[in-house]
């Protein structure tokens, strides 16, 4: 009797291995989808914006994350430029980055407005404008989660850009002539001010700054700069900056990969 309920016991485990194993399988084929879903939702053209070169890296930290960024052409001039970072990893954090994907988009309304002085004519949103808009459309009960965001407006034909801050890392300006420049704006998370009963007292910034033909603008997530070795020491800040003025004279290409093997190599890979 005892065998005969050894027997038993290994057959149920053997079925149990192997419906363990199939839905182990169809797991990761569902995270490999999506992983490929997220992905087509970046750029996918190097060469989509005239007068200026891009480059880019995405290296989630697991199959799929909550970081995204993209590139709107917003009319013959000027591009919309967003670089965002949900709170969390893993496919919460992930389903939250194709939900904004999808409204910051031309005709969601989300980036253009109807012009007041023009019947047909679409006004370009102000980057305070894009972020207060975001902020209600993603309160934090809604997912439980906040997100930060830069977002820019870049005038291709004059230098021009625009730019606020959601608690994001500075974007930081190479210019050519060797200095780096922060740029500095105030906002909290999109999705923190629903949790604050004087919100009205909480306002993001927009500023305005110019670059020139050789300066490069950088945009990151804080998954860089918080990239740490064995020691639990950050990449950090300094060393990133420090990195790019090295770098200053590479191309946007160059330059982004050179940073990369710099950020593996002080985090042993």
């Amino acid at each position: 009797e005892l065998g005969f309920k050894y027997a038993e016991a290994e057959k149920q485990l053997k079925h149990l291995n192997r419906d363990l194993l199939w839905q182990q399988k169809r797991i990761q084929q569902d995270l490999d989808a999506a992983a490929d879903i997220q992905k087509s939702l970046l750029p996918q053209n190097t060469n989509i914006v005239d007068r200026a070169d891009v480059a880019w890296f995405f290296e989630p930290c697991d199959k799929i994350g909550g970081d995204i960024f993209n590139m709107i052409q917003l009319d013959d001039d000027c591009w919309a430029i967003y670089m965002l970072d949900v709170s969390g990893h893993g496919v919460p954090a992930a389903m939250v980055t194709v939900s904004v994907s999808q409204l910051m988009q031309l005709h969601t309304g989300f980036l253009k407005q109807r012009d007041p002085g023009s019947s047909t004519e679409l006004k370009i949103k102000s980057p305070v404008e894009v972020l207060n808009a975001l902020d209600r459309e993603f309160p934090f009960d809604r997912f439980n989660n906040f997100f930060t965001i830069n977002y820019f407006i870049l005038n291709t034909t004059n230098g021009k850009i625009s730019y606020a801050n959601a608690g994001h890392p500075k974007p930081v300006i190479l210019h050519k002539n060797g200095t780096l420049e922060e740029l500095e704006t105030n906002g909290p998370p999109i999705g923190i001010r629903s949790l604050n009963l004087n919100d009205d007292e909480i306002a993001f910034e927009e500023e305005q700054t110019q670059i020139s033909p050789g300066d490069k603008v950088i945009l990151y997530t804080d998954g860089l700069v918080e990239y740490y070795n064995e020691k639990e020491e950050f990449y950090g800040n300094d060393r990133f900056h420090s990195r790019l003025l090295e770098l200053n004279g590479e191309s946007v290409k160059g330059l982004i990969n050179e940073s990369i093997k710099s950020l593996k190599a002080f985090g042993q890979n």
